[in-house]
C-alpha cells in the first residue's frame, strides 16, 4: 500500500513538473552579495546553481522522463525573461548555472526567486528599516532534503555603506560594514535590519 501511494505521489510530481517549473527551487553551491546603499536603493546579485526539488525527486525515484527534461530545460528560457537574471543553463540531474544581478530603488521589494518561495527577501518595513532574509528550513524541510541527499550551501554578503545603521542582525562574520554568512540547511533564518 506504501509502494502505491509513493508512485501515485511521483506520478503527481511529475505532472507539477509539467505545470509549474517556476516553483520549488532550492538553492546550491552559491554566492549571494547584497549591497544596501546610504539612499535606500540595493544590489542584489547571486551566482551559483538553482534545483528544481520537485525533479530532483523525481530523479531519485527514476520517474523523470524524456519529455520532463525538455521541458527542464525550456525553463532556461523562463529565467531569462525574470528580472535579473543575466544567465541561466540547465546543466543536468534538475540544475541550473544561473547568474543574477538585480538593482533595486529605495523602498522597493525583491524576493528571489518568487514571493511565495523566497529563498532571499529585501523587504521595506512600516518604519522605513529594511529585513534581508534568507530561507529558514523547518523539520518538514529538512526531512525533505535529507530524503533527497541533498545540501543547501552556500554564502551570503551584506554590504552596508557608511550612513546605513544596521538595527539587528545574526551574521557569523563582521568586518567594516560587511556582513557574512555560512549557509548551510539553516534552522534559523540569517537575517539582518537596516535603515539607510
Amino acid at each position: 500500500m506504501k509502494k502505491y501511494y509513493r508512485t501515485i505521489l511521483m506520478a503527481v510530481a511529475a505532472a507539477i513538473i509539467m505545470m509549474s517549473l517556476s516553483a520549488c527551487f532550492l538553492p546550491e553551491d552559491f554566492e549571494v552579495i547584497i549591497t544596501v546603499k546610504r539612499d535606500g536603493s540595493y544590489t542584489f546579485n547571486y551566482e551559483g546553481n538553482l534545483v528544481h526539488a520537485l525533479a530532483l525527486s523525481a530523479i531519485k525515484e527514476d520517474k523523470l522522463s524524456k519529455k520532463d527534461e525538455a521541458s527542464l530545460k525550456e525553463q532556461e528560457k523562463e529565467f531569462l525573461k525574470s528580472p535579473g537574471f543575466k544567465k541561466a543553463k540547465y546543466i543536468g540531474n534538475a540544475r541550473y548555472k544561473v547568474l543574477v544581478e538585480q538593482t533595486g530603488k529605495a523602498g522597493e521589494d525583491y524576493y528571489f526567486t518568487a514571493k511565495d518561495m523566497s529563498i532571499f527577501s529585501i523587504i521595506r518595513q512600516d518604519d522605513a528599516t529594511m529585513a534581508i532574509k534568507a530561507l529558514k528550513l523547518n523539520e518538514k524541510d529538512m526531512k525533505m532534503l535529507k530524503d533527497l541527499d541533498f545540501d543547501i550551501v552556500g554564502t551570503l554578503t551584506v554590504s552596508v555603506e557608511k550612513g546605513v545603521k544596521v538595527i539587528d542582525h545574526n551574521a557569523g562574520k563582521v568586518s567594516s560594514g560587511v556582513y557574512q554568512w555560512k549557509i548551510k540547511n539553516p534552522e534559523e533564518a540569517p537575517r539582518i535590519i537596516v535603515k539607510p
